[in-house]
């Protein structure tokens, strides 16, 4: 309610010389009243009681309901002409145009069936291409990688295509053995640096350890967080699941530890997953972590008033010119 009064409180006009066409427009219904349509022509008729039996009968109350459109009319085209802003307030809004890259893992080792009979490849896929469809309004590229790193699908919001791309890949796609994690992430930076997205976001799933490339996954990390882009690692194995459940100890400590600094310097998060559950929680948790993110302040603005005042007046006119001719008709 205090919001709405300042708003109205604080409406400022740029023309105001033309609201002084509102007194006169009341003098001109007085003259037009008391001079005019006193003396104006009419039909006599034997009997009202014959026209109101015939339907003709309207409420007092609302016999002069189309008057009332036609100077209502007339006073919102004065009011437009005045040039009306109103003040609005700083709000919260979701800004859009974030631009993610996936750079996924297609060593030999994401064959291994451990996500509820899916290899950890088709899972963590899977779970990237719900992560896709629930952010329809950015732009989202594909890195492969493996012992070296492939763009599949650069910055698109064709999401279509890129699911399509998606699906020729499989554990092997890249001749190249091993895990370059560094150089997956040089391969993203590089796609998203150019971007002019004010928002760049990289989502690295693998299911090891770096033992590959020539960079490290730090270096890369850091040369990231230079061109402001957050990285978010998921490591994608059974083992992670376990070490996270308390049954046993992480085999990949290493790899773990690795993801974990990768996150760290760029701004980004952590997260490990031992099944598909796992997998889709870590990117529901992604997906929130970036919409929240992009949640800002939208500064303090004005607003032209005179187009909603426009379309108002002509549809309350298209109205009343309805009703004269039907419903409220006058003889003559």
């Amino acid at each position: 309610m205090n919001s709405l009064l300042s708003i109205l409180t604080g409406i400022r006009f740029d023309n105001p010389w033309w609201l002084l066409l509102l007194p006169l427009a009341v003098g001109g219904s007085v003259a037009y009243r008391l001079l005019w349509r006193k003396n104006r022509p009419g039909v006599l008729f034997p009997s009202v009681l014959a026209l109101r039996s015939a339907g003709f009968a309207a409420l007092s109350l609302f016999s002069k309901f189309p008057e009332w459109l036609h100077w209502l009319v007339l006073v919102l085209i004065v009011l437009a002409l005045s040039g009306p802003r109103a003040p609005f307030p700083p709000s919260t809004r979701d800004t859009v145009g974030i631009d993610i890259m996936i750079a996924l893992d297609v060593s030999a080792s994401m064959n291994t069936p451990d996500f509820g009979g899916k290899s950890r490849f088709t899972g963590a896929r899977d779970a990237a291409m719900r992560f896709i469809d629930n952010r329809p309004a950015d732009r989202i590229g594909l890195v492969v990688f493996s012992g070296g790193s492939f763009t599949r699908c650069p910055l698109t919001l064709d999401h279509e295509v890129l699911e399509r791309l998606s699906e020729t890949l499989s554990p092997g796609f890249l001749d190249e053995p091993g895990t370059a994690i560094g150089t997956a992430i040089l391969t993203a930076t590089n796609r998203l640096k150019a971007s002019p997205s004010k928002e760049k976001a990289l989502v690295l799933i693998t299911d090891g350890e770096n033992n590959a490339g020539e960079v490290t996954p730090e270096t890369a990390a850091r040369l990231a967080a230079n061109y402001g882009i957050r990285v978010y690692t998921v490591l994608a194995s059974r083992e992670s699941g376990l070490f996270d459940s308390g049954k046993k100890a992480d085999l990949n400590l290493k790899g773990r530890s690795e993801l974990e600094t990768v996150a760290r310097i760029s701004g980004g998060r952590m997260f490990t997953a031992g099944d598909m559950f796992g997998l889709m929680k870590s990117f529901r948790d992604i997906d929130r972590l970036e919409k929240t993110r992009l949640k800002g302040r939208m500064p303090a603005r004005t607003m032209e008033l005179y187009p909603g005042l426009l379309m108002a007046a002509v549809l309350l006119l298209i109205t009343e010119q309805a009703l004269s001719a039907t419903r409220f008709i006058r003889i003559p």
